[in-house]
């Protein structure tokens, strides 16, 4: 079996995440599992992110940013020039 990263969907930023559950709660799409023992949410399932944001917009930490896929930032017209090193996806990063 291989194993592979997407570079796109939510990612929590766990310093600031308080564990309150909103994202888990909110997602329509179910990419989010919830870990009893540490009592925070996991992103699970990046690829069936479906970019609704409500998980960024609702999350009262400020603690998840969801990062668009390549394809939707060119429909969106955004220039990739102008995205900052940091949030370009991983596959567009010279090695």
């Amino acid at each position: 079996m291989y194993k592979f990263s997407i570079s796109y969907g939510p990612f929590i930023d766990y310093e600031y995440c308080n564990g309150c559950g909103s994202c888990y709660d909110i997602c329509p799409m179910d990419v989010f599992t919830w870990d009893e023992d540490k009592k925070v949410p996991y992103v699970t399932y990046p690829g069936e992110c479906c970019f609704c944001c409500f998980c960024e917009i609702i999350c009262p930490e400020i603690a998840i940013n969801v990062h668009l896929p390549v394809h939707h930032l060119l429909d969106f017209g955004i220039n990739l020039k102008n995205v900052e090193e940091e949030e370009m996806p991983l596959i567009l990063k010279e090695k």
